[in-house]
């Protein structure tokens, strides 16, 4: 394979990321949905042991999924970790992005993810 120039990967991988993002923050529409139908409110409402599990491997699939990109078209080490970090930061940012659209949150740009740390209450 020839080497290309990175800038021809990046919209590509950029594009890549940022619907992952969308279909990460579907899974959030639709587990509130389900487990919060009038509202998210607090106390979490605890989950299956297996929805538990489901959601680890989940979690472990989306970053192998961010890691893939950066495999495929570097054969560096620490090429592959940048288009892991370019990846994630998109990712993570239309992640919110997408939230935002969808649920209208967060509120703001200070209101703390008290479920990004801890996503499998149970």
């Amino acid at each position: 394979m020839s080497e290309r120039r990175w800038s021809t990967y990046l919209p590509w991988i950029t594009a890549f990321a940022v619907t992952m993002g969308f279909l990460e923050s579907a899974v959030v529409v639709y587990l509130r949905a389900i487990y919060y139908p009038e509202g998210f409110r607090f106390p979490l409402v605890a989950m299956s042991p297996v929805l538990i599990f489901t959601e680890l491997v989940r979690e472990a699939a989306t970053l192998v999924m961010l890691l893939a990109p950066g495999a495929l078209i570097s054969r560096k080490r620490l090429e592959r970790f940048a288009w892991f970090c370019w990846s994630f930061a998109v990712w993570d940012l239309f992640y919110y992005v997408f939230l935002k659209l969808l649920l209208d949150w967060p509120e703001s740009l200070f209101t703390w993810d008290v479920l990004f740390y801890c996503p499998w209450y149970g």
